[in-house]
Parts: C-alpha cells; structure tokens; sequence
C-alpha cells in the first residue's frame, strides 16, 4: 500500500494493530471497531499530522438535560476523549484528537484515548443523574512539567504543587491552568464563573459550548458546579508526561477557544438569550423529561 507521507503510514500501522475490521473509506480516513465489554464504531482522519477519532455510539441521548450532563461529564473523562454535539443533529459524539509524531507515540496515545471512549459510553448508558464535581487524583510533582516549559516561549507561573497557568494569545490575555498528576497534564482555560445561573442558561451554554468543541481541535467543553458556584470553560487533557510540541499546540487550541467562545457564553448568562438560542437550536427550555432516542 502506498501512502501519501510519513504520518499516514504511521497512522495506518497503529489503527490496523488496535482495531478491527479496518477499512479505508477515503484517502487519510478509515472507519474500524474497537472493542473492550463494548463494540464501538470509530471513523479516524487524518488532517494536518493530526489524528481525530470519532464515535456515535449506537444509542445517544438528545434532551437538553443530558446536554448538560455532558459537559459535566467532560470535567472528568479520560483518555483525552470529549463529548461533543453535532449542529445539525444535536446527537452527543464522543471524540479525539492526538498528534502524530511517531508510531511508537501514537500507539501509546491510542491506547489511552481508548480508555475515555469506553469510560463515554459507559456514562450515556448510565440513567439521568447529576454527575457532581470531578474526581480528585493524587497530584503528582510538577518538577517534570515546570522543566519541560523552561523549553516553552509561554511564561509559567508556579501556583502550588503541580499547579502554573500562563497567558493564552488572545486580546484580553486570559489566564489557563496547568494542572499536573497521577493521571494527566490537564490545561483549563475557564470563560465564567457565576454564583446564580438560572436552568435555561445552563442549558444554552451547554449546547453552544459542546457545539462549538466539535469544530475545534484538541479542546473540550467542560463544566462544574462546587459549592453552590457553576463554571465552564474549555479545557485539554494530555498523557503525565507531554511532549512540549503537544503543550504548545493546546495552548494554541485554547487561545483560538476563548477567543472564538468566552463572550458568548457570557451572553448567554441572560435568560431571555438562552430562551431563544434554545428556541433556535430546537430543544425544549425547561421543565422536560428525560429520555433516550436511538440514533
């Protein structure tokens, strides 16, 4: 088989050892199965060195209620995986990106973000609840991330043990977070943080928020709600130990997301503009029951 450059090649020798039933449906794509208690369809691209996986799992929900499930959900799940909507369909995804630098890389990056597909198909089976805050991990040191950004044009400030943020690219110069542990390098850029948000702006921001990650590589809508306080923001999750040229392209990512999405999201605070970009987006604004649909 002939391949196109060094990176097709390297994504085909991983894909055909991890999955099964791999096909090539267009020149840098292929559709393939994974399987572990689950047998999940996943389409995998490659675009510009980078690697998107995606899967519809067979059964999805689409009330606005599990919309903002997700987001929560997506405070949490492994592997780098996201939930995110589909506009024209609202149907939940979940789905992937990581960057090709060599089999070896890949292979790993793979196995990993198999385990945040499994952990979402898992979670849109399980009945309506409220998924609560993340789960906490051991936090471990940040000597390795504080010396890998030493090779960085991006100014780390040290926050406390594993913890730094640095300044995203964008006019305002917001701030992201840098969090090291047991489990992952997680970078949240946060776009609000509010003491009273009414049913319906939650819900709006949500769906926008999720919409928009679809579009957008490597990042992921998140939200949380401790104490009474409820946040959102966009946020990307990487392996314990990054490359640098994966750091710097999330930070990239993030800088585009706030750009592109904080503003609105604020917006969308107002109750009366939830109401009608829930109106316009074809979903109910509050007070419905929950339900599944098969896709």
């Amino acid at each position: 088989m002939r391949f196109a450059n060094e990176a097709s090649e390297t994504a085909f020798r991983v894909l055909n050892k991890c999955t099964d039933e791999m096909k090539l449906e267009r020149p840098r794509r292929w559709s393939c199965f994974v399987q572990n208690g689950a047998r999940l369809p996943i389409a995998a691209t490659l675009d510009e060195d980078f690697l998107h996986l995606d899967c519809l799992p067979a059964v999805t929900r689409r009330t606005a209620c599990t919309i903002e499930q997700a987001i929560l959900y997506n405070r949490s799940l492994a592997g780098g995986v996201k939930f995110a909507l589909d506009s024209a369909t609202n149907a939940l995804r979940l789905s992937s990106d990581i960057l090709v630098r060599d089999e070896r890389q890949l292979l790993d990056r793979f196995r990993w973000a198999l385990d945040g597909f499994h952990d979402g198909y898992r979670l849109l089976k399980l009945p309506a609840s409220n998924p609560g805050s993340a789960e906490e991990h051991h936090i471990g040191s940040g000597i390795a991330l504080a010396e890998l950004m030493r090779e960085s044009s991006w100014r780390l400030t040290e926050r406390g043990p594993g913890e730094f943020s640095t300044e995203l690219e964008t006019k305002s110069s917001p701030s992201v977070r840098l969090h090291s542990n047991s489990r992952e390098v997680a970078l949240t850029a946060e776009f609000l943080r509010a003491n009273t948000v009414s049913d319906c702006s939650r819900k709006a921001i949500a769906l926008f928020l999720l919409t928009a990650s679809s579009s957008l590589r490597l990042t992921r809508a998140y939200g949380s709600e401790t104490d009474c306080v409820w946040s959102c923001g966009m946020m990307v999750s990487l392996p314990p130990v990054p490359a640098m040229e994966e750091i710097d392209h999330s930070l990239a990512a993030l800088s585009i997301a706030h750009s592109m999405c904080a503003r609105e999201a604020n917006v969308l605070l107002d109750e009366a503009a939830a109401r009608c970009y829930l109106a316009a987006r074809d979903l109910p604004t509050c007070n419905h029951h929950f339900h599944e649909q098969e896709i």
